[in-house]
C-alpha cells in the first residue's frame, strides 16, 4: 500500500493545524488514522481528502489548544467546518467531515466510506481492532513513519480526562460499553 497522503493545499492546511495543536503522539495517531483507514476501507469511490481531514482533525477536541465545553467530538466537528467553509468547501463535502469525526467512536460499522475510514483507523490504532491487520507489512510500514511514542501512557490520560469532563459524552459511553481504558492500555503494539 502507498503511504502516501493527498497532496492538496487544504490537506497539507488540515495537517499544519493538527501539527500545531497536537502533541507529537496524538499528531502520530491522526495520521496513523487515515492510513490504518486506508488500509482497512480501500474503496475506490472515497473522497481521500474529506477522510484525510477528518482524520487530522478528529481529536483536536482534546488538545489544549481546542478543548471547549462540548464533548471532543463535537468540538473538532465544528472547527472541522469552520476550517473547510473558510476554504469554500461546499456544504455536503463540510457535512461528510462533520460527520465522520462525530461517528468516529461509534461501536456499529459505518456504512458512508469516508465515515468508516477514520472509524476503523481510529479504532485499529486505539484499540487494536481487527487485530490480524496488526500483523500486515503495511501497518508495519505505517508504525515506521508515525511511532506510537508514549501513545499507551498518554491517550488514557486523556480519555479519563474527557470522561471526567463530559461524563455524558461518547468517550464515558466508550469506556462503559468495552472498557476501552484497559483496551488502550494492552493495546498488542505496546507489548504486554
Amino acid at each position: 500500500m502507498d503511504l502516501t497522503v493527498p497532496d492538496t493545499p487544504v490537506a497539507a492546511a488540515a495537517a499544519a493545524l493538527a501539527a500545531e495543536a497536537c502533541p507529537p503522539f496524538l499528531l502520530n495517531h491522526s495520521h496513523r488514522t487515515y492510513l490504518f483507514g486506508r488500509m482497512l476501507v480501500p474503496d475506490a469511490d472515497l473522497d481521500e481528502e474529506a477522510a484525510f481531514v477528518a482524520s487530522m482533525v478528529h481529536d483536536l477536541g482534546l488538545t489544549e489548544a481546542h478543548r471547549g465545553d462540548a464533548g471532543f467530538d463535537q468540538v473538532g466537528a465544528d472547527l472541522a467546518c469552520r476550517f473547510l467553509e473558510a476554504r469554500g468547501w461546499d456544504r455536503d463535502r463540510i457535512a461528510l467531515v462533520e460527520q465522520a469525526i462525530i461517528r468516529h467512536t461509534n461501536l456499529v460499522a459505518n456504512d458512508v466510506p469516508e465515515h468508516r475510514l477514520v472509524q476503523a483507523g481510529a479504532a485499529l490504532d486505539v484499540a487494536g481492532i481487527p487485530p490480524d491487520a496488526l500483523r500486515s507489512d503495511t501497518a508495519e510500514a505505517v508504525l515506521a513513519h508515525h511511532p506510537r511514542l508514549d501513545f499507551r501512557a498518554a491517550m488514557p490520560r486523556i480519555f479519563l480526562d474527557e470522561i471526567a469532563r463530559q461524563p455524558d459524552g461518547v468517550f464515558a459511553d466508550l469506556e462503559q460499553a468495552v472498557n476501552l481504558s484497559e483496551v488502550m492500555a494492552s493495546h498488542p503494539l505496546d507489548g504486554p
